[in-house]
């Protein structure tokens, strides 16, 4: 038997060039052998070879890549085991027949989407000079903001896709990688601040800070990541869809001999722009080591000089990191593969803060026989950091910048050796937090997935897919008993050492484990030679249980470092979850001579979390779209020789939010604490409606996608509006009711917007190609109905944050400078300005009043101050292409938002600003600080910037003995920044990876700037 089989099969090797239509090498394009599972990729010089087992017979060869046209040649196999194939592609910028993935087993391609999806493929995550696959993702897709919301190493990052969707749950979106449903929540499990025993941030008052679970995916392993922007692409995900859906999509294997990828960068971190502190020579009151006043008395005449310091340069520094990648690509007859390895490492521009990542990955895909297929995936990862106090605290060393006047030593210890408190208020030195605060956290995560697909018959495709994320995260936080007092504000010190509580332990654990199911059916059906239809069911189930607990204690011995040393105990906390949801789906396809495409789905959701007579949701998505470009009439019009494309399409779809629902919130719980030796039960204040339903959001998307001359000007614009019913909100109710709050669903808000993606060649020539794209993303929301006037949010950083009828999400609520009928500033005799005042009338409006002199009479005023919601982003990408030369770069905008710079007002309170400067130097009135200090729109900065996001230059050396290709690129990132913030960044969140704070600067590490220098090749 195995001698016939020898027999029927001869080991051929295939082998070729693909070129573009200059003649220039085409990188990483998909080379396949026609209804078999064997395939390659071409080297970085356009070459491949394939070696594969094939009878005697003909065959057809398939050359794919994105941005191409797909090209089939003819391969007759004979006696003969050697043959060579040459290609050549042309380019498609249009991309329609690009297969894509909106929530089904089948794919489907551009040309019959109603609503537009974005894809981001991996040499564009590979050339910003970053290990976060988010961070890589920022200016790359159309409807999405991006921001790095802090600069620490592993740093939390949000993404909000057409604006914000929720006011009570998570706006990130859902995220999917090959099939598998992972968690990317933030919670924290090092302790942020001491002084308030806090282990996870609350959702409304100080945020989600901290890294967020997408900080273990390796951008080198990713193929390309699809996202889905609307609510009629991301419907079929019912519930989980509200704030769209990204979809990644990792490496597979390729048929012929192993081909193994390494590549190895060095990075160097630096602060990107350092802030200009008071240079006065003295200052107002006495000796700073004995002064007891503060800077805010204007009473105070007298001067003392001083020595001034810039305790940036204790605080910062320049941080190393390196980022190496190695994979194994092969596969043999019908079963390929993909395994790689990865190791991160990345320190901060704060001292003493890094983060490490270990990554292993194998993905296996296996052909059993014509009708059954086998695909399983593996990714462990292993991630270490080292961490400070990062936004929200006064703990944070940025913050030592803006709480502690520059005149004192920082680095100056006694007798004894010890650092001593410095500051008017007795602060913990910086030098303290950073050499002596141990903040440390470790991950263990397990993404994990397997698949088999049926095709019993020619039409009907069944598949089944099971995914597994499972995280354990570890922290723990100790602060040493400190020499010094410091005030009763930060540890409970008061007057005198207690020993009860000096010194600070804590350690907290959170473990995640989500599983997901789906099976899915598809059937093709020819119904004529012009119509054809695609119906598609499918059933999912998604369960998750987490476990998050802390302990922590104050009063350390000498020489411990754990909770249970402590002489104190302080509440900690233990709490479990679980939820589940499950779901059923038809969705029905349309196509009509392959030029109109419609699509209509419906799905149904059932959760755990959902009030028992809401325990249904139905769900609807209706799409189509019409290639104009594609009929008969419009060839004989005569405009397609340089109108290459002309398609409209249109879409509705509804999704669901079930993020801002509790796992038990549609039950009154109960807390249980001692009481004189006994057990009792404490009720929460919030009342919770038993009949809890999900939030609902209601899409409508219209949009076109053009091309001009040979597919060289490609545009595609989108506009939407979109709505969110049942929003789910704390409204007050009366206290004789038990309660002082009841969780409801009650009002709405709405986003409106528009999409334009521009994709234009202007050179494109065999040695020279220069590529060009810009986005233009414009969002206004604002809530349309809350079941009350306005909500306001108390924040650590006193950021006054709202949410009314008829205003952005979010926005900035407070005080504000009283001028006059020409918009200038109103002063006092002495020159400070003054606070508006008269009659408030409502909360967004009010009558100023006004004295016999006039000045402002009667209670202070507020209103809107600010918007941190911009309003528009943009992008502008360039490539261009000289031989073996390659530069890249890219140029993010955000226009018109706000930022709340707390640390300003604060620096100058302190003496440590250059306002404070001009007044100690008598260029202003004496007071002025103490007289704006409590505007609160003296803190509300422009946010608008434009950064030199990414710039990458590459030289392709080719082929080298005992390598297939080598690259070499130089590159940067976050590089500079034309703005007026009066901060380090306006791209900045105190508040982290918070829905509805943003735009707060209050003790932020500042993003850094990185160099990097790569190193890519093949064997």
């Amino acid at each position: 038997m195995h001698s016939i089989t020898a027999a029927a099969f001869a080991q051929v090797k295939l082998s070729g060039k693909v070129t573009d239509e200059t003649g220039a090498p085409l990188p990483g394009i998909t080379v396949a052998v026609k209804n078999t599972k064997l395939g390659t990729t071409t080297d970085g010089e356009g070459n491949y070879v394939l070696n594969a087992d094939l009878q005697p017979g003909n065959y057809t060869v398939t050359y794919s890549g994105i941005g191409f046209s797909t090209r089939e040649s003819t391969l007759v196999i004979t006696t003969a085991k050697g043959y060579t194939l040459n290609a050549v592609l042309s380019e498609s910028v249009s991309k329609l027949d690009e297969v894509v993935i909106t929530g089904t087993s089948q794919g489907t391609t551009r040309k019959q989407l109603g609503s537009y999806i974005s894809s981001v493929k991996a040499d564009e995550l590979t050339k910003g000079a970053t290990g976060n696959v988010l961070a890589a993702l920022q200016g790359k897709t159309a409807g999405a903001q991006v921001s790095q919301n802090s600069g620490d190493p592993a740093g939390g990052i949000s993404v909000k896709l057409r604006g914000i969707s929720t006011i009570s749950g998570s706006t990130d979106p859902l995220y999917i990688i090959d099939g598998v449903i992972i968690d990317n929540s933030t919670t924290r499990v090092t302790n942020a601040d001491a002084s308030y025993g806090v282990g996870t941030s609350g959702a409304n008052t100080t945020g989600s800070i901290g890294q967020n679970r997408m900080v273990d995916i390796n951008p080198a392993d990713i193929e390309r990541i699809e996202v889905l922007n609307g609510a009629a692409a991301a419907a079929i995900y019912g519930s989980r869809a509200n704030a769209g859906v990204v979809q990644i999509f990792t490496k597979r294997g390729a048929g012929g001999a192993p081909v193994v990828s390494f590549s190895s960068s060095f990075n160097v971190n630096q602060l990107r722009k350092k802030l200009d502190v008071n240079q006065a020579p003295t200052k107002f009151g006495g000796t700073p080591d004995v002064s007891t006043q503060t800077i805010l008395t204007p009473s105070l005449t007298n001067t003392t000089a001083v020595n001034r310091y810039d305790y940036q340069d204790y605080i910062f520094s320049t941080g190393v990191g390196t980022d190496n990648n190695v994979s194994v690509v092969g596969g043999q007859n019908k079963t390929r593969y993909y395994a790689s390895a990865g190791y991160l490492y990345n320190q901060g521009i704060i001292q003493n803060t890094d983060f490490n990542r270990y990554s292993f990955r194998l993905n296996l895909d296996q052909e059993v026989n014509k009708w059954i297929s086998f695909n399983a995936s593996m990714n462990y990862v292993y991630s270490k950091s080292n961490e400070k106090p990062d936004g929200n605290s006064f703990f944070s060393p940025t913050n030592s910048v803006t709480i502690i006047g520059n005149y004192y030593d920082i680095e100056k210890r006694n007798a004894q050796g010890n650092i001593q408190a410095v500051g008017e208020r007795g602060r913990v030195n910086p030098v303290s937090i950073i050499e002596d605060f141990k903040q440390q956290q470790q991950t263990s995560r397990i993404i994990a997935g397997a698949g088999i697909k049926l095709t019993p018959t020619k039409n009907l495709t069944i598949d089944y897919h099971m995914g597994i994320d499972n995280y354990s995260q570890d922290g723990t936080t100790f602060i040493p008993p400190y020499a010094y007092n410091v005030s009763s504000g930060f540890f409970g010190g008061g007057a005198t050492l207690d020993p009860t509580q000096n010194g600070y332990a804590s350690a907290g654990s959170n473990n995640s484990f989500l599983i997901n199911h789906d099976v899915n059916a598809t059937y093709n059906a020819k119904i004529s030679e012009s119509l054809a239809s695609v119906t598609q069911i499918g059933y999912s189930l998604q369960y998750q249980r987490m476990h998050y607990s802390l302990q922590q204690g104050r009063g350390l011995p000498p020489f411990v470092k754990v909770v249970s040393g402590a002489i104190t105990a302080i509440t900690g906390a233990d709490q479990r979850t679980e939820t589940s949801i499950s779901g059923e789906f038809i969705q029905q396809n349309f196509k009509y001579r392959d030029q109109l495409f419609v699509t209509g789905a419906l799905r149904v959701d059932g959760s755990s979390v959902f009030g028992e007579s809401e325990r249904n949701q139905v769900y609807t998505k209706l799409s189509g779209s019409y290639v104009i470009s594609g009929t008969d009439y419009w060839k004989n019009m005569g405009v397609s020789k340089w109108w290459n494309l002309f398609k409209l399409r249109a879409a509705y779809g509804e999704s669901g939010n079930l993020t801002g629902i509790p796992a038990y919130g549609r039950y009154n719980t109960y807390n249980a604490s001692p009481f004189i030796g006994s057990a009792a039960f404490n009720s929460s204040t919030t009342y919770t409606n038993p009949d809890v339903k999900p939030e609902r959001q209601k899409e409508l998307e219209f949009g076109t996608d053009l091309a001009f001359m040979d597919n060289r000007i490609n545009v595609s614009v989108n506009y939407y509006r979109k709505r969110v019913e049942d929003l789910l909100i704390s409204r007050a109710i009366a206290p004789t009711k038990g309660f002082t709050s009841r969780l409801d669903n009650i009002g709405s808000l709405a986003n409106n917007g528009m999409e334009v993606v521009l994709n234009v060649v202007p050179v494109k020539t065999k040695n020279f190609n220069w590529e060009m794209t810009a986005i233009y993303n414009h969002n206004k929301n604002k809530a349309v109905d809350i079941g009350q006037s306005i909500i306001l949010y108390a924040t650590t950083s006193g950021a006054p944050v709202a949410i009314a009828n008829g205003e952005p999400i979010g926005f900035f609520y407070g005080s504000f400078f009283a001028r006059d009928a020409n918009g200038n500033e109103l002063k006092n005799a002495a020159g400070i300005p003054l606070t508006e005042a008269g009659t408030q009338n409502s909360p967004l409006s009010y009558t100023a009043k006004r004295d016999a002199n006039g000045l402002p009479t009667g209670s202070a005023l507020q209103k809107k101050i600010g918007d941190p919601n911009p309003k528009w982003t943009g992008t502008l990408t360039n490539d261009f292409n000289y031989k073996k030369f390659s530069l890249h770069t890219q140029l993010d905008a955000v226009q018109g938002g706000s930022v709340f710079n707390a640390d300003f007002r604060t620096r100058q309170g302190v003496d440590n600003g250059k306002v404070a400067e001009r007044e100690d130097r008598g260029e202003i009135p004496r007071g002025f600080i103490a007289g704006v200090y409590n505007i609160q729109e003296w803190r509300v900065d422009d946010g608008s910037f434009v950064k030199l996001r990414e710039v990458s230059l590459s030289y392709n050396v080719g082929k080298m003995k005992g390598l297939s290709d080598l690259t070499i690129s130089l590159g940067g990132r976050n590089l500079y920044s034309w703005d007026h913030y009066k901060g380090y960044d306006p791209e900045v969140n105190a508040a982290g990876q918070s829905t509805i704070l943003r735009g707060i600067d209050f003790g932020t590490v500042p993003a850094p700037r990185t160099f990097n220098v790569a190193l890519r090749a093949k064997f």
